[in-house]
């Protein structure tokens, strides 16, 4: 959408200069910590969050050893899901880290 005076929106702005900047990943991987429910659903979602993401490995805080190993076993799944949702973010591998306790809890 055009301006009248041929300027771009500010919508169609952003996007661009977050490229030049090289700051579209990380929007991006801010958008994977929002849509984390809609790539492994709520269940797990509520069990693991994503923490960050290094040279394609994703590494992602669990709650406990049965949630790891969900994440396992549907770790190809989510990885696509990843990737086409977030193509920028060349997601390969998912590395799994134990939530760490907190004192008091």
């Amino acid at each position: 959408m055009r301006e009248r005076n041929g300027t771009g929106s500010v919508g169609d702005i952003i996007p661009a200069v977050l490229r030049i900047l090289g700051l579209e990943d990380r929007m991006d991987e801010g958008r994977l910590v929002k849509d984390w429910p809609l790539i492994v659903g709520d269940l797990l979602a509520a069990k693991s969050g994503p923490l960050e993401i290094r040279d394609g490995v994703l590494t992602v805080e669990v709650r406990d050893n049965s949630w790891m190993q969900e994440i396992r076993f549907h770790q190809k799944r989510i990885i696509e899901k990843i990737n086409d949702r977030f193509p920028g973010l060349g997601v390969t591998t998912i590395r799994l880290r134990m939530e760490r306790v907190r004192d008091g809890e």
